[in-house]
C-alpha cells in the first residue's frame, strides 16, 4: 500500500490537473447531444478519491480519525444515494486544496533552501603549500588543520582561521551585514561567506555540520519542524473533533433519515483550514526572523517572547561591545614590567575578554604556567615562574587575606588583581565600552512593553552601577557567581516574572538555561549559543526589539488563522441547517477558507 500511495504523492499534480479536465468536460459535455456529466464525475471521485482513501487507511491504523477519513465517508454516501456530482466536486476541491497548500508550504520553506543554497559543496586543498598547488575535493573531505585556498569570487568552506594573505569578505550569509570585512592572517573566516577581493589560505577549524553556518541551517530546520503549545493544541483538539463529526452525523442521519445531510455535515465539517493554519504561521514566521539573522529554536520560543515581562542582561559582550581593553594599571609592589608579564602568561590560557585585554596590552615574552586552577566567579589560582598567583577579583583576594581596600581605581572599569607569594602586587582597570545603540534599543524595547530590565554581572558593584544608571535599568546586581545569576532569575520567577536572559558567555549557561527564555548574542560561545532558545546572528542589539515585533506579529497571526477556521466551520454549519448551504458549496467554502489562512500566514514573509 505504501508503494501505491507514494506513486500518488508522486502525481499529485498530474492528478489534480487531469481531475480539472475532467470537470470542464462534465460541465461542458451539457451543451452537447453527449451528456458525460455522471460519467466524468464518477471519474473523478475514483481518480482523486482513491489516494485520500488510502491515506485514510494508514491513519487509522495509528489509531487517528484523519480528515481523509470524513472525506472518504462522505463521498462513499455521496456516491451511494447517487449525488455522483457532490461526489466529484469534493474530491476536487479537496484535492485541489492539498496541492495548492502544499505548493505553500514549499514556498514558506524557501528560506531554508536559500540557506542550504548558499553552503559550499567543494573546497581546494592545500597539496604543497610553498607552490600553493590544490586540488579540489567534496567539503564533505575536509579535516581540521587541513589548508584550504580561497580564491576571489568563491566561497569560504568551513570556520577557521586566515593562515596566509589578505581579502575582504562579504559575511551577509551570516551576519546579514553585506559591507565586506578586512580579512588578514589570524582573523576568523566563516564558511558559506564570500570572498570578494585577494586571496586567502585558511586554517580548517570547523567541518561541516559543526561549522556557523552549518548549525544556522540545522537551527532553523529544527524550529521549522517544533510546535508551539497551541498547535500542540490544535492537533489534540483535531483528534477528538474529527470523532465528534462522525458522530454528529450518525446521530442527525438517524433522526432525520436524511442521508444527504447527514453526508454534507462529514464534508463541511473537515477542519482543513484549522489543521494547515498554525503551520503556515511557524514556518513563514521563523523563516522570515531567519532570513533577518533572527533565529529562534522553534515557534515556542516566539511564543515565549510574547509572554516575557522582564528581560535580564549580562553586561560583558551582551550590552557592552565584549572588546574591552587596560585603561589603567597601578603596581604596588615589585617591578611593573615583571608583574604584567606573570599576569599575562596566567590569562594567556585564557579565552575571557579580560583576559585578552591584558594580553593586548602586554607585548612581551611569557612564562610555561606549571599548573592552574579557575576559582568559579573568582578568578584563576596558578603556579608561574616558580611563584604562587592569584588573579582574580575583590572577593577573591578577599577570601585569601589580601587588602584591596584604598587603591583607586577607575570605577566604571572591570577591575582585576594580582597577588604573588600572598602580597598584593598589581591592580587593573579594564573598560569595556556600552554598545553604541543599547539605550536607543532598550527605549525602543520599551515602547513595546513596558519591561522591567535587570542587570546581573560578576564585576564590582560599582561598575555594574555606572553601567545600570547610563542605561536606565531597573536593577544591578555585581560580584555574582554564575550560580547566583541562575538562583537570582528563579526568585524573579518565584515572584510571578517571565523572565529572558540574554548573555554570551560560559558563565551565563545556568543563568541561559534557567530563564524562560534564553537569548545569546551572535558573538557568543557555542555554549551559550547551544543552550539559548533564541540567536541573535548578527550580534547587533537593535535584532531584540526587532525579534519581539516578529514574535508578536507570527503569534498574532496563528491566532488570526485559528479564529478565521473556527468561524468558518461555525457559520457553515449554521448555513446548513438554516437550509442556506448546500455541499458543494460549502466545500467550496471550506477549500476557500484554506485559501484565505494560507494567504494570512503567507502575509509573514514580508516582515521586515
Amino acid at each position: 500500500m505504501i508503494t501505491i500511495q507514494n506513486w500518488f504523492s508522486e502525481h499529485k499534480k498530474h492528478l489534480t490537473i487531469s481531475m480539472t479536465v475532467l470537470v470542464a468536460i462534465a460541465y461542458l459535455s451539457r451543451l452537447t447531444p453527449y451528456n458525460l456529466y455522471n460519467v466524468s464525475m464518477i471519474a473523478i471521485a475514483a481518480l482523486g478519491g482513491v489516494p485520500i482513501l488510502l491515506r485514510a487507511a494508514s491513519a487509522l491504523r495509528y489509531k487517528i480519525v484523519s480528515i481523509e477519513f470524513l472525506v472518504s465517508i462522505a463521498v462513499i454516501s455521496a456516491l451511494f444515494i447517487g449525488e455522483y456530482s457532490e461526489a466529484g466536486i469534493v474530491i476536487w476541491l479537496f484535492s485541489l486544496g492539498d496541492l495548492l497548500e502544499e505548493a505553500t508550504l514549499a514556498k514558506s520553506r524557501q528560506s531554508i533552501q536559500d540557506l542550504v543554497n548558499l553552503a559550499p559543496k567543494t573546497a581546494l586543498k592545500i597539496t604543497d603549500l610553498d607552490s600553493k598547488t590544490s586540488e579540489e575535493v567534496d567539503v564533505d573531505e575536509v579535516e581540521l588543520g587541513d589548508l584550504l585556498l580561497v580564491k576571489t569570487g568563491s566561497q569560504v568552506p568551513v570556520d577557521g582561521s586566515v593562515y596566509q594573505g589578505d581579502g575582504h569578505v562579504n559575511e551577509a550569509s551570516i551576519t546579514g551585514e553585506s559591507k565586506p570585512s578586512h580579512k588578514e592572517v589570524g582573523t576568523p573566516v566563516y564558511a558559506g561567506t564570500s570572498l570578494e577581493s585577494g586571496t586567502l589560505i585558511v586554517q580548517a577549524e570547523k567541518v561541516g555540520e559543526d561549522t556557523t553556518f552549518g548549525r544556522l541551517i540545522e537551527l532553523v530546520e529544527e524550529a521549522q519542524d517544533s510546535k508551539t503549545k497551541v498547535q500542540k493544541l490544535i492537533d489534540r483538539f483535531s483528534q477528538y473533533y474529527t470523532p465528534f463529526v462522525l458522530l454528529l452525523a450518525l446521530v442527525v442521519g438517524f433522526f432525520t433519515k436524511d442521508v444527504r445531510l447527514a453526508t454534507t455535515i462529514l464534508v463541511l465539517g473537515c477542519p482543513g483550514a484549522l489543521v494547515i493554519g498554525v503551520p503556515i504561521s511557524t514556518v513563514t514566521g521563523i523563516g522570515s526572523s531567519a532570513k533577518s539573522g533572527i533565529i529562534a529554536k522553534g515557534s515556542a520560543a516566539l511564543d515565549q517572547l510574547t509572554k516575557i515581562d522582564t528581560f535580564v542582561f549580562d553586561k560583558t559582550g551582551t550590552l557592552t561591545t565584549g572588546k574591552p581593553s587596560v585603561s589603567q594599571v597601578v603596581n604596588l609592589t615589585g617591578n611593573e614590567r615583571d608583574n604584567l608579564q606573570l599576569l599575562a602568561s596566567l590569562e594567556a590560557e585564557s579565552d575571557h575578554p579580560l583576559a585578552k585585554a591584558i594580553n593586548a596590552y602586554y607585548d612581551g615574552d611569557l612564562f610555561p604556567v606549571a599548573k592552574s586552577e579557575v576559582v568559579a566567579g573568582r578568578g584563576l589560582a596558578a603556579q608561574v615562574n616558580g611563584a604562587n598567583l592569584l588573579v582574580g577579583n575583590e572577593r577573591l583576594m578577599s577570601e585569601n587575606g589580601i587588602a584591596t581596600a584604598g587603591i583607586d581605581l577607575d570605577p566604571t572599569g572591570s577591575h582585576v588583581y594580582l597577588a604573588v607569594n600572598g602580597k598584593l602586587a598589581l591592580a587593573l582597570a579594564i573598560a569595556d565600552t556600552l554598545r553604541s545603540d543599547a539605550l536607543e534599543q532598550l527605549a525602543a524595547l520599551r515602547k513595546i512593553k513596558p519591561y522591567k530590565f535587570v542587570l546581573l554581572s560578576g564585576d564590582q558593584q560599582t561598575v555594574v552601577d555606572a553601567v545600570a544608571r547610563e542605561l536606565n535599568f531597573d536593577e544591578a546586581h555585581g560580584s555574582l557567581l554564575p550560580a547566583d545569576k541562575a538562583a537570582y532569575i528563579k526568585s524573579l520567577q518565584a515572584g510571578g516574572h517571565q523572565v529572558a536572559f540574554i548573555g554570551d558567555g560560559i558563565n551565563d549557561s545556568p543563568a541561559l538555561a534557567t530563564a524562560d527564555l534564553a537569548i545569546a548574542m551572535g558573538s557568543g560561545t557555542d555554549v551559550a549559543i547551544d543552550v539559548s532558545d533564541l540567536v541573535l546572528v548578527k550580534d547587533q542589539f537593535s535584532q531584540l526589539p526587532t525579534a519581539v515585533r516578529f514574535a508578536n506579529k507570527t503569534i498574532a497571526n496563528m491566532r488570526q488563522n485559528i479564529a478565521i477556521s473556527l468561524l468558518t466551520v461555525a457559520l457553515l454549519f449554521i448555513g446548513l441547517f438554516a437550509g442556506y448551504v448546500e455541499m458543494g458549496l460549502g466545500m467550496l467554502i471550506h477549500e476557500l477558507s484554506i485559501l484565505v489562512v494560507t494567504a494570512n500566514g503567507m502575509r509573514l514573509l514580508r516582515l521586515t
